[in-house]
């Protein structure tokens, strides 16, 4: 038992410092289609404003918790950025798509059934999981865990275009 939440924490602390710097990389040249609107795709390595993608799962307390964040941002920044969940591959598709509808989600939610978008992105495997990128698809920012909101919107002010 011992070892295994030494393990645990080891893997953590791996995905925690892989994940922590800025500028590393691109997004992987993946088209995402929304959940409830399947003709609404968008391109992850060029998705033509800044996008908050977030790996999480219906059955990760953390991640309910950062939904409400979620809504907010989305009602803050509107059609400046897109935020996208991507749901575990583990979810059930009926109890994620549920889970979406009963929620009233407003931003975009996929569903990474066969682990491409997951791996796409390093093997993320940790939930929540946050990646801003920039309209470029360039990779801004990352996090494991709850994200600091107000770090968050620092980062996403400073992806938008000035007037």
């Amino acid at each position: 038992m011992r070892w295994s939440l030494r393990w645990l924490l080891a893997c953590l602390l791996v995905s925690t410092l892989s994940l922590s710097g800025c500028d590393s990389g691109k997004a992987p040249n993946i088209a995402v289609h929304n959940l409830i609107n399947a003709e609404q795709t968008i391109n992850l390595a060029q998705p033509n404003k800044p996008t908050l993608v977030v790996f999480w799962a219906t059955s990760c307390p953390s991640c309910i918790q950062e939904i409400p964040s979620l809504i907010q941002l989305q009602k803050d920044y509107g059609e400046q950025i897109n935020i996208i969940g991507v749901a575990m591959s583990y979810d059930e598709p009926s109890t994620l798509h549920n889970f979406v509808l009963q929620r009233h989600l407003p931003y975009f939610v996929t569903h990474d059934s066969d682990q491409r978008i997951a791996q796409g992105f390093g093997n993320i495997f940790v939930t929540p999981t946050n990646i801003l990128l920039s309209a470029t698809g360039e990779i801004t920012w990352k996090n494991v865990g709850t994200p600091d909101i107000g770090v968050l919107k620092e980062r996403i002010n400073t992806l938008l275009p000035t007037n």
